[in-house]
């Protein structure tokens, strides 16, 4: 082998130590950072836990307000995924903590505790992300529920006579249209009384004809009559 080929070798080997040595304590140090921000990190997360479940109860009574059975239903799947979620992260922070009261970490748990926050961070970004996603169907739901109510209202206000057209007709409303009906017009009323005035008239006129007839069977009237005629006969 030539000294330029060992040369090259010895070279690339310092330059592969040295990147090596880089990255080393590039990762020291960030696992150094880690190990003593541990501290204050898990209680965070264990704040974030609690809230969740506090967040979670307040879930419950904005899904037990909604009336369709298909909302209600798909909020429910929702919640039920934020609170396995809640639950999970829950587990992994007991996990790693020397007892449900000591909220201290262990120390394998804070020595690699750099890798164990980024597996936290993507559940709890997942936790997140579960929330919104309920928060924004739970609007949706009352903002649909709010726009049918306005456009039942608007069409009210605008057509009030269709809601009282397309109403069942009381009993009331019933026997006085019924009474109506069975009531005579003021026609046949009117006809009536002009035939009153009609009988009262030939009533009249039948008056009239037996006076006419009594004095054609009266005695005076026929010798009256007789005279005449025989003074009618003597004149020359």
């Amino acid at each position: 082998m030539s000294d330029s080929s060992r040369q090259w070798i010895l070279l690339l080997s310092l330059t592969a130590l040295l990147l090596s040595l880089a990255l080393l304590a590039q990762t020291a140090s960030r696992y150094a950072t880690a190990y003593l921000a541990a501290p204050g990190e898990v209680q965070a997360f264990l704040d974030t836990v609690d809230s969740s479940i506090a967040e979670n109860e307040s879930y419950e009574k904005d899904v037990a307000k909604v009336q369709r059975l298909e909302d209600k239903l798909r909020l429910g799947r929702l919640l039920r995924d934020i609170q396995r979620g809640g639950d999970a992260l829950r587990e992994d922070l007991n996990g790693m903590l020397m007892g449900e009261e000591d909220t201290r970490l262990r120390m394998a748990a804070r020595i690699f505790w750099a890798g164990k926050r980024v597996e936290l961070e993507e559940k709890v970004r997942r936790l997140d992300l579960l929330r919104m996603r309920f928060l924004v169907v739970h609007m949706g739901i009352i903002a649909g529920v709010a726009t049918e109510a306005a456009a039942k209202q608007e069409a009210s206000v605008k057509d009030p006579e269709k809601r009282f057209s397309v109403a069942t007709p009381s009993p009331l409303s019933r026997s006085l249209t019924d009474s109506i009906k069975v009531r005579p017009p003021l026609r046949r009323l009117t006809t009536q009384a002009i035939g009153h005035q009609d009988t009262v008239e030939g009533g009249h006129r039948k008056g009239w004809a037996g006076v006419v007839q009594e004095l054609q069977r009266s005695p005076l009237l026929h010798k009256r009559h007789a005279s005449i005629e025989m003074a009618l006969t003597q004149t020359p």
